[in-house]
């Protein structure tokens, strides 16, 4: 299992719940895996790629086979797959792998012109999940079936989620994100990271941490088209518009 890899140029994307009924990101980041490639990006998706604990079969059927072969071309191109596993595909790590596409991983330690990368999916992290892992799966099971029946519910969510969180704001610098994964990216920092990137809750943000790190989260395709650029050892959140590339 690869851990450790150095690469100059790599893209992170997270959250894409390909399956779940919500989830559109397909027709959005096919087009931007093939312009990343073209760009000479090697690219990782940082968790939740697929969707299992809330997947609807149709959208599988319709939107993993797409993927696949878009992935497929990129890794015929030359370029590097790298998949992080997270909380929603974790029963898919050994199918992920048999695919033969990509390299498979729980954290990825990035190389890039001497600055060190952490990246991890980072449900580990969240305390809901840590605390009451059977409550977290149960309830994700459940709002699998709201979403089934009428999957606009993820963006009301969504929405009060980031109006309730603004109370945060001022200690994690990210509008939503809970205060542990902000913990979390300091204590990565000590140990000699320079930057941190996160998926899993959805809140596209960077945020300064200790010893002179930067914490980065990529956000979720579900709802936004961010993305992370390592480049050079110089990492940027952006934002992937079709038109302007």
């Amino acid at each position: 299992m690869i851990t450790t890899i150095k690469s100059n140029r790599l893209v992170v994307i997270s959250d894409l719940h390909l399956g779940n009924p919500f989830s559109e990101a397909c027709r959005r980041v096919v087009p931007f895996i093939k312009w990343a490639a073209a760009q000479g990006y090697d690219i990782c998706i940082n968790g939740d790629g697929l969707e299992i604990a809330q997947s609807s079969f149709s959208k599988i059927a319709t939107q993993v086979p797409e993927f696949v072969r878009a992935l497929g071309e990129v890794r015929k191109g030359g370029r590097e797959i790298y998949y992080i596993i997270g909380n929603h595909d974790l029963l898919l790590e050994h199918f992920l792998e048999d695919w033969g596409v990509m390299k498979v991983s729980p954290f990825l330690n990035v190389i890039s012109n001497g600055r060190r990368i952490r990246i991890e999916h980072g449900h580990i992290y969240d305390p809901f999940f840590v605390k009451y892992p059977v409550l977290y799966e149960t309830l994700t099971h459940l709002a699998g079936f709201v979403l089934k029946a009428w999957p606009a519910a993820y963006r009301l969510w969504i929405a009060f989620e980031v109006w309730k969180s603004k109370m945060r704001y001022k200690r994690t610098g990210i509008v939503g994100e809970h205060p542990s994964f902000c913990e979390a990216a300091n204590e990565l920092a000590q140990r000699g990271f320079d930057t941190i990137i996160f998926g899993h809750t959805h809140h596209p943000g960077v945020k300064d941490v200790s010893e002179g790190a930067k914490y980065f989260n990529s956000g979720s395709w579900m709802i936004s088209s961010h993305y992370v650029s390592i480049d050079s050892g110089a990492v940027a959140l952006r934002e992937f518009n079709r038109e302007n590339q």
